[in-house]
């Protein structure tokens, strides 16, 4: 506070005029460096030291502790709300925390260092967790509020999801040998099946979800979805693949809560008995054909500007405001919005071998009028190297009113098999009308070998009319 106060009016009014927007000339981030203590106890050493909480008498943490972890959760697509989970080599342990959008500065693969000092132990559905002690909850706690948690949770260097890997595990009865050594880990379960695959959703609209998973050992787990979750109506795969997710234990049950939709991997969209819904058997494997996450540059695209104001130098552009990157296309320059008309074209994607493919990304969308959200926000596919384009509609948008990353869901792309496609993300905006729409985590998955589809779509213009 002494600092501020010596800081003069016209610094504070300079500071004021350029404070900080999402927008291209922010200025490049400070990689985060933890600078204080070191870390002085585990996750399990908190654990064993906390054993005596309970649902209503949770432990103030008094002394000065010191907690170094790793993020392995996000909110990102809605469906872990108000937590993150963290673990170390020892252990793992959920951390309520009042805010939203959590993921946008503390990601998937984030260091931290947790001062736990005035923080408590709480326990909810018989297992532990960190909060904050609150006299007047009637459950005496409460998440820490966004303020209190950011002084408490120092980054240390730049969150990635390749920071932290999930146990990898066939037999879903293992994590019964020892439970304290599993509990809110990052897992992953190979070659598993979806009981109601094909046929069911992650979660109807009006509750969660709640659906089984078996082994090849005939184990089986329940993965749990949020209505809120921007995957929930999704529809569960067919086949054997592998899930990923936060392993959770609730009053003695596992259950597995998935970060987002790219949690569900490598299906192959046949059942046990062999078949599809048309009685067709695929007869090789789902792979991913072409992956593009904009992490660190443009990648595999190119970018055509068929209208682009003279004021702008660009529309679509590589950004990195938060870490890892994505593409950004916008048309706001100088207090001004333009009318433009970009698009962001992948290269060629062989799928002439293919039987199914599928179609998936994230994207936000903010800064403009919702009414424009899906009308100059357009997906489309060609098979003709670019000369007509069809435009993609089923799939997921963002609410056009935030940063928040969504999952676009599945996007059938079987009707173009046995082409080789391009996929475009077309920009567009208006004079006095335009927002920022952001992309990353492109992907399109195949299952090569079996029958293809046939044509099909609503062709539109490559060149649309101003």
């Amino acid at each position: 506070m002494k600092l501020l106060r010596n800081i003069s009016l016209p610094l504070i009014a300079s500071l004021a005029l350029f404070a900080c927007e999402r927008d291209y000339d922010a200025p490049l981030l400070t990689e985060p460096e933890y600078t204080g203590p070191a870390a002085n106890i585990t996750i399990s050493e908190l654990r064993t030291q906390n054993a005596a909480a309970t649902t209503d008498v949770p432990i103030i943490i008094a002394q000065s502790q010191i907690l170094k972890a790793t993020i392995t959760s996000s909110d990102e697509a809605g469906n872990i709300y108000k937590n993150i989970y963290i673990q170390d080599e020892t252990g793992a342990i959920g951390v309520r925390v009042d805010q939203n959008n959590i993921c946008t500065k503390y990601p998937v693969g984030q260091t931290i260092y947790i001062d736990l000092e005035g923080l408590c132990v709480s326990v909810y559905g018989g297992e532990q967790q960190i909060a904050i002690y609150d006299e007047s909850n009637n459950y005496k706690t409460a998440p820490i509020p966004w303020e209190i948690f950011q002084e408490k949770a120092i980054r240390d260097g730049w969150g990635a999801p390749e920071n932290v890997k999930p146990i990898v595990l066939d037999d879903i009865s293992t994590i019964n040998t020892n439970p304290d050594n599993y509990k809110f880990k990052l897992v992953q379960f190979t070659g598993v099946t979806f009981q109601n695959g094909g046929k069911g959703i992650f979660a109807p609209e009006d509750a969660y979800g709640e659906e089984n998973i078996t082994d090849s050992h005939g184990n089986s787990i329940i993965v749990r979805t949020s209505n809120y979750a921007s995957f929930a109506s999704n529809k569960l795969p067919e086949g054997k693949g592998n899930i990923t997710g936060i392993l959770g234990r609730f009053n003695g049950t596992w259950q597995l809560t998935l970060r987002t939709a790219n949690d569900v991997s490598d299906f192959t969209g046949s059942n046990e008995e062999g078949g599809n819904e048309d009685g067709e058997t695929p007869s090789g494997e789902t792979k991913t054909v072409f992956e593009e996450t904009f992490a660190t540059g443009q990648g595999d695209f190119t970018i055509e500007n068929k209208t682009m104001a003279s004021e702008l130098s660009f529309v679509w552009k590589h950004d990195d405001y938060q870490n890892p990157g994505y593409m950004k296309a916008s048309a706001y320059k100088n207090n001004t919005s333009y009318a433009s008309d970009s698009w962001l074209i992948s290269k060629e994607i062989d799928l002439t071998s293919a039987s199914s493919a599928t179609l998936t990304f994230d994207h936000a969308i903010n800064k403009g009028d919702v009414t424009y959200v899906k009308t100059n926000h357009i997906v489309s596919i060609s098979k003709d190297n670019g000369t007509t384009w069809t435009a993609l509609n089923d799939f997921v948008y963002p609410a056009g009113t935030d940063w928040n990353f969504v999952s676009s869901g599945n996007i059938d792309l079987s009707t173009y098999v046995g082409s080789k496609i391009r996929i475009a993300f077309q920009y567009k905006s208006l004079d006095g009308v335009s927002d920022t729409w952001e992309v990353k985590n492109v992907k399109v998955t195949a299952t090569i070998g079996g029958s293809t589809g046939g044509d099909g779509g609503t062709t539109i213009e490559p060149t649309p009319s101003n």
